[in-house]
């Protein structure tokens, strides 16, 4: 619990790192962060449950990708400014450094089992994000017809 817990504490104050190095407006922080916590507690809870690469990333994604888009009508700003440093906590960093680094050595078998990983993780996080906003075209387009009406 305590490694679970310090995950997701390192996770969310990496993401107001990057909403700073973003260069962010100050206000926008909270949003910012929040994003990055969901993203954490759904990531890692989600890991521990199920395991896996590509479902607990997908669905980590998908809900930074939502909650980006209600925190973009709120703060009034673009969707992209959460979403990015929201997601930042799911890039797969490392397994991307020992796919290049096994590659070097020379080590074919790890380098593709790494790779595999870390493509396995961006199309999890791709995906999310895609039908996040496939979800908010739906709903935008049910909102205007009933307005239209």
């Amino acid at each position: 619990m305590d490694e679970f817990l310090l995950k997701i504490i390192a996770g969310t104050i990496s993401t107001l790192g990057f909403a700073i190095i973003f260069k962010l407006k100050v206000k926008l922080w909270p949003f910012a962060t929040i994003c990055g916590l969901a993203a954490c507690l759904l990531y890692f809870g989600l890991s521990e449950l199920i395991g896996g690469d590509f479902i607990p990333n997908a669905v980590a994604s998908f809900a930074v990708a939502l909650l980006a888009e209600a925190f973009a009508r709120l703060g009034k700003a673009p969707a992209t400014v959460f979403l990015l440093p929201g997601c930042i906590a799911l890039v797969p960093g490392g397994t991307l450094y020992y796919t290049m680094s096994n590659l070097i050595s020379e080590n074919f078998d790890l380098a593709s089992k790494n790779f595999l990983t870390t493509l396995t993780v961006g199309v999890g996080i791709g995906g999310g994000i895609i039908a996040a906003s496939l979800v908010r075209l739906f709903f935008t387009a049910i909102l205007n017809k009933i307005k239209r009406k």
